[in-house]
């Protein structure tokens, strides 16, 4: 049982590291455009105005450089509104104001494309727009 275990183990750990980018790679931009649509959609429906301004135009300018059907980022949309709407965002306690709480807007949205629904919406976009990008 043991001896099976071990060459189970190490195809699991291959598997995975192939699938890892060198330190210093560049993502595809297909990977870069659909992933900054999610952080900038996230930004833009904060309340702060300067963080919904910076969204904004951020999401504007990859959908004006994107390759291929724009529509296809409706699905990214609406998986970051989703869990937007969980409400599980990054909080802090504020070292200038004693039992005071700092929101971490920037640091939840830049770490939304992790989220499970997220990242499913973002690989099936990629899948989608990849030929755009390759011509």
């Amino acid at each position: 049982m043991r001896g099976a275990v071990f060459p189970l183990l190490c195809l699991a750990v291959m598997g995975c590291a192939a699938k890892m980018h060198p330190i210093g790679a560049s993502r595809p931009e297909v990977l870069r455009d659909v992933e900054g649509y999610a952080i900038a959609s996230c930004l833009a429906s904060q309340s702060d105005p300067y963080l919904k301004d910076q969204g904004d135009a951020w999401a504007s300018v990859i959908i004006q450089r994107m390759k291929g059907d724009i529509d296809v980022l409706d699905d990214v949309l609406d998986q970051v509104k989703s869990e937007s709407a969980k409400g599980e965002m990054a909080v802090i306690r504020d070292e200038t104001g004693p039992g005071k709480d700092k929101v971490l807007s920037i640091l939840y949205c830049a770490e939304i494309i992790d989220g499970s629904s997220v990242r499913a919406a973002i690989q099936k976009a990629v899948a989608v727009l990849n030929s755009a990008y390759e011509q």
